[in-house]
């Protein structure tokens, strides 16, 4: 789990409100003006990082959606991350197709990544397990805002690590190498609980097997828990109907809210809200095609998040979006490899003959009337014996995709789609 030095801390919040416009809380496209002791190149290289998670997301999304699955949840920044701990080791063919496809920073993937989870990261711990959703009493205190990030190196006792490799993992991902019996029965259990203690408790596994010649495990664990700004009343929560793709209806708990404050966003073919939660750095964003409501969710493109980041405008709405839960499990080997990385033999760099022999990411994400909790973890596994301004009224009772962002640096942590709430 990565603990922030507080002079750190000052100065990456710093280099963070260097990308807010003072307006909205988004982007600001423009260059910026470098305060004393703020490092320009730093927040280029956090920007350049971001742009690279929009367009990843979009080739994801992509291939997600391919698989016409009726709900889907996934965290664009630990998949990212994960890979970014991965391309320390990579070698020349492999770093040329983990930089096309994630976008990597040319200055270097890992000092960019630790700087970006520093300035999103709030905590070095996760909060005990919770049960999601009673909403808040009027004399409760109101839970802080909670992003926690970990990262994991997992080895065998005897593998000959790389220096450098080890020594950048070390000073930008805070993942030191702990060594695991991966003969053992026990080593699965290990890296579950892994899991478990950096997500409390919404993963509980992160492999449900691991090749026998496994040798090391890299390892993402992104948990984040918030309240609403202004949480939905419960007793504003009804049963009605919500439109399928494809015109079917399905009787759902909706949440409802009158004259909320969002954020606005209205283009061609799709448009957008954001609901805000405590502490107005994250924002969930809802996004459908108003036209036509019998029609699947819009695509998360890198057009779609350049423009969510811009923040878009204040607006006061009627607001109507279903209770949800998502769990979702993703083997990433073959779906990367369908996206362009297809060479994952180059890794010499982290142990002689390293290569990947499984990929896994689970996410899950809860949105209820008190806020949201969501999880994501990414596993990485090796061998070394393999081959290679008027009210709006916004009804999320249609097919909706959703982003949830932070919004200073405009990084999505998790996106996804819902077709059927009750699914």
């Amino acid at each position: 789990m990565r603990t922030i030095a507080p002079a750190r801390l000052a100065l990456l919040g710093a280099a963070a409100a260097l990308l807010v416009s003072t307006s909205c809380g988004s982007i600001d496209q423009s260059t910026p003006a470098t305060p004393s002791g703020v490092p320009g190149s730093a927040i280029a290289e956090m920007q350049a990082a971001r742009d690279g998670i929009h367009r990843f997301t979009e080739r994801f999304n992509q291939e997600m959606a391919s698989q016409d699955a009726a709900n889907t949840v996934y965290s664009p920044l630990s998949i990212a991350t994960a890979f970014a701990m991965l391309r320390a080791g990579a070698g020349d063919a492999t770093a040329e197709q983990l930089d096309a496809l994630f976008g990597y920073p040319a200055s270097g993937a890992a000092p960019a990544y630790g700087d970006l989870l520093d300035a999103i990261g709030t905590t070095s711990e996760p909060p005990e397990p919770t049960d999601p959703g009673a909403t808040r009493g009027s004399d409760e205190a109101p839970a802080p805002t909670i992003v926690a990030l970990a990262q994991g190196l997992f080895v065998a006792e005897d593998l000959d690590l790389g220096g450098e490799f080890t020594e950048t993992l070390a000073a930008h991902f805070e993942a030191r190498p702990e060594q695991v019996d991966f003969a053992s029965s026990d080593a699965v259990q290990a890296l579950n609980d892994w899991a478990s203690d950096n997500t409390a408790g919404r993963i509980t596994e992160m492999f449900d097997q691991l090749d026998p010649a496994t040798v090391a495990v890299l390892a993402n664990a992104t948990y984040m828990k918030a309240e609403w700004q202004v949480q939905f009343s419960e007793n504003e929560t009804s049963d009605e109907e919500f439109t399928r793709p494809g015109g079917a209806t399905v009787t759902t708990p909706m949440m409802n809210k009158q004259n909320a404050r969002v954020r606005h966003v209205e283009t061609p073919g799709w448009t957008a809200i954001a609901l805000p939660y405590r502490g107005d750095e994250l924002v969930l964003w809802l996004a459908l095609d108003p036209s036509d409501e019998t029609v699947p969710p819009p695509a998360v493109t890198e057009a779609m998040l350049e423009e969510l980041a811009r923040g878009g405008t204040e607006r006061s709405a009627q607001v109507a979006l279903p209770r949800f839960r998502i769990d979702t499990t993703t083997g990433l080997l073959d779906t990367l490899d369908r996206i362009g990385l297809t060479d994952l033999g180059g890794l010499d760099a982290i142990s002689p003959g390293f290569t990947l022999s499984d990929a896994v990411h689970r996410a899950t994400i809860t949105v209820d009337e008190a806020g949201t909790e969501a999880a994501a973890v990414t596993g990485l596994a090796g061998v070394t014996s393999m081959p290679p301004q008027s009210q709006i009224t916004f009804r999320a009772d249609q097919a909706f995709a959703f982003v949830l962002m932070h919004q200073p640096t405009g990084t999505p942590l998790f996106t996804g789609t819902i077709t059927d709430p009750t699914g």
